[in-house]
């Protein structure tokens, strides 16, 4: 299998977790479909999930860690908005149902078609900012 090439176009009827899926092992990543239909694929940072938004022509890079569950919300809420405000692109957030999670996405969109090498290099990308960013805003120790 070849890695992807920078001008190969994915069309948008293309766009399918099974074809993800294949990009990214020929891009030599450990990745497999997860139990909801998601790729899941391990970085040399986190663990991503990418999910293909069929209705709304996206594709979500996610990442969760886990967050102090006894830290006070208030300072959390500081944390995940200092990052949110340093971070261009990638979404921060505490979710309302589990202040125990740090939740963090990137939207990628497909509609029209999609280079391959965005997928991979919006991959890349996700992987290497967001443990930087908790690196460089967790100065009360929340993400465990």
């Amino acid at each position: 299998m070849e890695p992807p090439d920078a001008a190969e176009i994915i069309p948008e009827n293309d766009v399918t977790p099974e074809n993800i899926l294949a990009l990214f092992k020929r891009a030599f990543y450990s990745a497999s479909l997860d139990d909801d239909g998601d790729v899941c694929v391990d970085t040399d940072g986190p663990r991503v999930y990418v999910t293909v938004m069929e209705n709304t022509k996206l594709l979500r890079y996610t990442t969760v860690y886990g967050v102090n569950d006894t830290a006070p919300l208030e300072s959390k809420h500081t944390f995940v908005n200092k990052m949110n405000d340093d971070v261009i692109l990638c979404r921060f957030s505490i979710p309302e149902h589990d202040h125990g999670i740090l939740y963090v996405d990137y939207f990628l969109p497909f509609g029209e078609g999609v280079l391959a090498f965005q997928i991979v290099s919006a991959l890349r990308w996700f992987a290497r900012i967001v443990p930087s960013a908790i690196r460089d805003c967790d100065d009360g120790n929340f993400v465990i």
